[in-house]
């Protein structure tokens, strides 16, 4: 069964943040119709494309299992496509600012508790946007690297002194997403079961980046002291791992039983064969201060990684995890796909795509012990069910344009 069966989505955003959510919320059984403008999500142009066709790879990741309904270049016109849509919808999900929807005449303006469509009182509305929708900056553009660096995620990469990162990973958008989706999953709790009606969500890049910085920024409160976790990015060099035969790993001992600890650690380096480390008094006896993000990991990795040199990462993980430490060997995207663990979560599922053989997608990380996430496929070009929509709005006016 599914979990959203019977509720309607209209997606009116590009990118990441808005499709994510939408694409969440499509692996739980809801109906999503994604509208585009003339142009179209600038996402499909996005590098790379699947081998052997014209759409791009990470479109397809955000976008399968969608409807594609292409507006009309005339913003009375397609406004008025979308408010049909909105009549019947459960959720609306947009990126577009206050003054685009407005030539649409969908903006409700400053007043957070008025709806784009005041005709459906049911209608959860979720605007996504880089600032937020109050404050000094409410109608500047945001992105991905503003919102990085304005909520000083760049402190966390790089060294002292020398110029900021990016983190890799588009992690403000990324985030947006899921907590837009959480959203939507309250917001229809409270429509069910408090009788509530529908609401109006906000969320914004720079929040969401704060909201997942806040074992760090707990850590600072004390802003001359970096011994908490995870907070001495801006003084000591990037984590890279610790060097062994092969690749570098991450591991960490630690904990306290007793008035020596956790055995692990000690146990790990006399069967490693580490023993000179024992007579060390830099090194702890349960390797909390020397492994993992511990105080004295500067000054003490280049003599675990003069042994290390002697094992294989594999061989250091094994070795590690027998004595009840955490370990992992740093891998590629494809090692990480390929690992039996990954394969025993079931991460990876083919899905089917028009005139192509299936694609490689990654479904809804929960797993549910009565119930099911699906995994749909085949994100649409372009447009492709406009036609049969408009057809469906047509004859049916005011009833939502169910799939065929």
């Amino acid at each position: 069964m599914s979990l959203l069966r019977n509720i309607k989505i209209v997606e009116f955003a590009q990118g990441i943040a808005g499709p994510l959510a939408a694409l969440r919320l499509a692996d739980l059984g809801a109906d999503v119709i994604k509208c585009e403008d003339i142009q179209g999500d600038w996402l499909r142009g996005a590098a790379p494309l699947i081998p052997g066709t014209t759409m791009s790879a990470a479109f397809f990741e955000l976008n399968r299992g969608k409807r594609s309904m292409q507006l009309d270049s005339d913003p009375h016109a397609a406004g008025a496509t979308l408010r049909q849509l909105l009549r019947e919808a459960d959720v609306f999900i947009t990126d577009r600012p206050q003054k685009e929807l407005a030539a649409f005449g969908l903006s409700a303006g400053e007043d957070t508790d008025a709806s784009p469509c005041p005709e459906n009182t049911g209608l959860i509305t979720v605007e996504i946007s880089g600032w937020g929708h109050r404050g000094p900056l409410r109608d500047r553009p945001g992105s991905e690297l503003t919102a990085q660096a304005m909520a000083g995620y760049t402190r966390y990469l790089g060294e002292f002194g020398k110029p900021a990162c990016r983190l890799g990973a588009d992690v403000a958008s990324a985030g947006t997403g899921i907590f837009a989706c959480q959203a939507v999953l309250a917001a229809l709790f409270a429509r069910a079961r408090e009788r509530c009606g529908g609401q109006r969500v906000s969320l914004s890049l720079l929040n969401s980046l704060i909201s997942l910085k806040s074992i760090h920024l707990a850590a600072q409160s004390d802003p001359d002291s970096y011994a908490g976790p995870r907070v001495g990015g801006a003084n000591y060099p990037p984590e890279r791992g610790w060097k062994t035969r092969d690749n570098p790993i991450f591991f960490a001992f630690g904990g306290s039983v007793g008035a020596q600890g956790r055995p692990g650690w000690v146990n790990f380096i006399e069967e490693a064969g580490f023993t000179r480390l024992l007579e060390d008094p830099r090194f702890d006896k349960i390797g909390r201060s020397t492994t993992g993000y511990g105080i004295r990991v500067p000054e003490t990795r280049g003599e675990y990684e003069k042994e290390f040199a002697r094992y294989s990462a594999n061989e250091l993980v094994d070795l590690i995890r027998k004595h009840a430490g955490n370990a992992a060997s740093y891998m590629r995207a494809d090692e990480t796909i390929a690992h039996p663990q990954t394969q025993a979560l079931k991460v990876v599922r083919e899905v089917p795509m028009s005139g192509h053989t299936p694609v490689r997608v990654r479904a809804f990380p929960a797993r549910f012990s009565r119930t099911a996430a699906h995994t749909p496929g085949d994100a649409p070009p372009l447009g492709r069910d406009t036609a049969a929509i408009e057809a469906a709005l047509n004859a049916s006016p005011g009833k939502w344009p169910g799939r065929h």
